[in-house]
């Protein structure tokens, strides 16, 4: 029950059971929050490990049961086994989950499906940012700031273009901005597996 160990144990392990959970299911919710159960059986079961096994093998043990186990209560509609036309008996489906999900996905996989979800997340960042500057009718920030971050433009040359008589107000735009979006990156990622850097000891 140690926090520390905790938070090590997310770092090592949440993006890589999260992509395990999410080859079986699709919504991206759902997933993260079995993943989350993942980890609370694992303090829970941490008692009962046998060194016999590997830490890797105990946590991917853990998430498969509560894959099937989400099946299983959901009474979701499972795909029958191969071979097996018969829909009313795919509940086999789970037992071959049960057989076929024992292993960790590899980690050019995870590295692959990260990348992915940060390029979503933070699409959605920079939609919501962008339009509510836009509604405020913050026009002149709006350009500025494309000036910046789009353009490569530093803030004496974006004070020129844009008739701003201080180039302080020009990195005051900036810093307000950079701290915001950090804002909407952090609630983006409430289990620390995106933004590594912003929950890193003295990030701000």
């Amino acid at each position: 029950m140690d926090e520390v160990a905790w938070t090590q144990l997310q770092d090592l392990y949440f993006r890589r059971v999260y992509f395990f959970v999410k080859r079986w299911v699709d919504n991206h919710q759902t997933a993260e929050d079995l993943t989350q159960d993942v980890f609370v059986g694992a303090v829970k079961g941490i008692a009962r490990f046998d060194p016999a096994f590997t830490l890797d093998q105990f946590v991917f043990g853990i998430a498969k049961n509560r894959v099937i186990d989400h099946f299983r209560k959901h009474k979701l509609p499972l795909i029958p086994a191969k071979g097996d036309p018969d829909s009313s008996k795919s509940a086999i489906w789970i037992e071959n989950l049960a057989a076929e999900a024992s292993e960790p996905p590899p980690r050019e996989l995870v590295t692959a499906e990260d990348a992915r979800r940060r390029r979503k997340v933070l699409g959605d960042i920079l939609r919501s940012f962008v339009g509510e500057l836009w509604d405020a009718g913050e026009f002149q920030k709006l350009m500025v700031l494309e000036y910046l971050f789009v353009l490569g433009g530093r803030n004496k040359d974006a004070a020129v273009r844009f008739s701003i008589p201080d180039e302080k107000h020009v990195a005051g735009i900036k810093f307000r901005a950079i701290e915001k979006l950090r804002g909407l990156a952090r609630q983006s990622d409430p289990n620390h597996s995106l933004f590594l850097g912003l929950w890193e000891p003295g990030a701000r």
